[in-house]
């Protein structure tokens, strides 16, 4: 009896020790975070606005944090594998995602199963930007207003075609959303992400794209892609004779793109509150600040807990324009 109550004892002991041990670690990596280089992980192919969206930011962040931010793109399944990448990886801080409306808010209500879960599986750090998207025609297009290319869809319904980031993308569910407002005929052709689509689309290849500023206001200013309307409520600073997609005559239809940055969840909160502080400042910098207005993005910041907060809201408002637009990936 005696040996198995000194068994017990040493067994709460070296338990009491290890559980020490591992908290005194946790709590020695939190201070000593960050001492290797970061993985930014980037769930759609290069060129892109989530791409050029992380690329600024990790610039900055490598001169915060003191260690190499390295944006890596692993694109496909709408975004689906690059997030599902950093779900499964070590909840240390050392790898990030650049957080999509997509795979974030939109993918859970469009996909009968996911690999993992966004309100679960991550521990948000903070929002970096918004930014509203613009419908977009190859100048081949003979029309010049929204009206005029509803008309047009109508009357030749086999040769428009919209491409994408993927299936189930914020621009993949504007067309479908327009289509259901306005009774156009347009074909989608889903690519590996926002950039090869719009490549096709500069090429003549696709006639429409709803697309993100970020990513079109290069061809866009060149004359490369003739912009109909803002998909938003106002019209925007960089184009201001552009109308919004009511002013020209499709209402209810508001299509806003986000990005954020995420972790691993069981990330020690340590860890997710430095990364906060160093973002925040990046985003913060004069060449942050100069170059997303200029791409036409708008800083938007936050606190984990109010990210957590704004990934949950927007995931029941994509679930709504999911049910009205009738999309499905089946």
């Amino acid at each position: 009896m005696k040996t198995f109550s000194n068994h017990l004892l040493t067994m709460f002991a070296t338990g009491v020790v290890t559980a020490v041990i591992a908290s005194f670690n946790l709590a020695h990596a939190s201070d000593a975070f960050p001492n290797k280089p970061i993985k930014f992980i980037v769930p759609y192919a290069a060129g892109g606005a989530t791409d050029t969206t992380a690329r600024l930011v990790s610039k900055e962040l490598t001169a915060i944090l003191g260690q190499p931010v390295i944006v890596e793109n692993k694109a496909g399944a709408g975004g689906n594998i690059g997030t599902d990448y950093v779900a499964k990886s070590t909840p240390d801080g050392y790898t990030m995602l650049l957080a999509y409306t997509g795979p974030m808010a939109i993918n859970p209500s469009l996909y009968d199963s996911l690999p993992f879960k966004p309100q679960q599986d991550f521990a948000p750090v903070t929002l970096l930007a918004q930014a509203p998207q613009i419908l977009g025609v190859h100048p081949s297009i003979p029309v010049t207003t929204v009206d005029e290319l509803v008309a047009y869809a109508k009357a030749n319904p086999t040769v428009l075609f919209f491409g994408s980031s993927g299936n189930g993308g914020a621009d993949h569910l504007a067309g479908e959303l327009f289509k259901m407002r306005t009774g156009a005929q347009l074909t989608h052709v889903p690519y590996k992400g926002g950039a090869p689509a719009l490549a096709d689309l500069v090429a003549g290849r696709t006639q429409l794209q709803f697309m993100t500023i970020p990513a079109s206001i290069g061809h866009i200013q060149s004359g490369r892609i003739r912009p109909l309307a803002i998909l938003a409520k106002q019209r925007y600073p960089l184009f201001p004779n552009v109308p919004t997609i009511s002013e020209a005559g499709v209402k209810n239809y508001d299509i806003n793109n986000w990005y954020g940055v995420v972790v691993a969840a069981g990330t020690p909160e340590a860890i997710v509150n430095k990364l906060n502080t160093a973002l925040i400042k990046a985003l913060r910098s004069d060449e942050v600040q100069a170059r997303f207005s200029g791409l036409g993005l708008v800083p938007v910041s936050n606190s984990p807990k109010e990210f957590q907060t704004f990934i949950a809201a927007e995931s029941t408002r994509w679930s709504e324009i999911i049910r009205v637009s009738g999309a499905s990936l089946k």
